[in-house]
């Protein structure tokens, strides 16, 4: 007798069911960790401790563990936990309860149902597991807000000129137009006189003179024509190259419109573009958020009017693996 007394407790650490044979079965439920606000205190995981009668086939655990301390074939062991399962659930229907040592009390219901009362001992090592209560205040939540350091401003990419690249001619025809009518001005200048030209609603430069003769003292002051060299009539007079001057090349300045944007990335949503504008802006980079006529936001690593500057800077940029992908694009024409 008193074999669930010496050998029920001690399965309870390993095993989460223990069947009695002939009286019912003994569950343990698993409960995960949680927090106690009231106590602000972390509840380590625990097992609570449940009798079901109606467990009547059982797995052999408390059979075979007695067996093997007993040193007793299973068979035996069976009768014997039979045995005193029967002489408990007799005082139980004598009106009286049972207690199976560091386990529990057992007693029938008003109902007729056997009902289980856990031991203090037993729910303590089922419900920490050896482990102790940690006292856990809370926290003061302080959500830290990333500061996001916007781009100082959007610039609208510059729209193309329409007219210029749907009519290239009408360039052409103003090109023609302003020769021809300045030569037409002067050829109908040449031809009225002062008082008309005055009149005329072209303003033309009149240019008045006098004539002079020259008038040599000596002979040899005298002044030598053309007609005199050919003839050879001049004297003493050495014949005069003339030197005919190459036009100089005339230095043509081109100015240009055009601007050079090194791009790092363009997007859709606006607040995208200003979150890689404002890091690049910390890398140190002279960022600028362009946004397009299409509703993209380009965002660019800095922009040039001058196309040498802005390819060396490229280049410079495709050098480092973490820029290496940044790409040229060019707003607006050379003219």
């Amino acid at each position: 007798m008193n074999l669930l007394d010496h050998h029920l407790h001690r399965l309870f650490l390993d095993h989460d069911c223990i069947v009695v044979p002939g009286l019912g079965g003994f569950v343990c439920n698993r409960k995960p960790a949680k927090y106690d606000d009231s106590r602000q205190e972390l509840i380590p995981p625990s097992r609570s401790i449940l009798f079901n009668e109606r467990i009547v086939h059982h797995d052999g655990v408390l059979v075979q563990s007695i067996a093997r301390k007993l040193r007793i074939s299973l068979d035996e062991a069976l009768v014997q936990v039979e045995a005193e399962s029967a002489a408990l659930k007799a005082e139980m229907q004598g009106g009286k309860t049972v207690r199976i040592q560091q386990v529990g009390r057992l007693f029938f219901g008003e109902q007729g149902h056997m009902m289980f009362m856990p031991d203090e001992e037993m729910e303590r090592i089922l419900r920490s597991f050896g482990l102790k209560r940690i006292p856990l205040p809370l926290l003061n939540a302080q959500t830290e807000q990333k500061s996001v350091q916007p781009a100082g401003r959007i610039i609208s990419m510059p729209q193309a000129n329409l007219a210029d690249n749907q009519a290239p001619w009408l360039r052409i025809a103003a090109a023609i137009a302003v020769p021809v009518i300045g030569g037409a001005g002067m050829f109908f200048a040449d031809s009225m006189g002062d008082d008309a030209a005055l009149m005329s609603a072209i303003p033309v430069s009149i240019q008045s003179y006098d004539q002079v003769f020259y008038q040599p003292r000596f002979v040899e002051e005298e002044v030598p024509t053309w007609e005199s060299i050919v003839e050879g009539k001049a004297t003493n007079v050495e014949p005069i190259e003339e030197k005919i001057e190459e036009p100089k090349e005339a230095l043509v300045v081109a100015e240009s419109n055009a601007m050079y944007m090194l791009v790092a990335g363009s997007f859709s949503i606006e607040s995208n573009a200003l979150n890689l504008s404002a890091g690049l802006t910390r890398k140190g980079f002279d960022s600028e958020v362009f946004r397009q006529d299409n509703g993209l936001h380009v965002v660019t690593y800095s922009t040039h009017f001058n196309e040498n500057s802005a390819r060396t800077q490229l280049a410079e940029l495709r050098s480092e693996s973490s820029t290496e992908r940044a790409w040229l694009k060019r707003v607006g024409a050379a003219h």
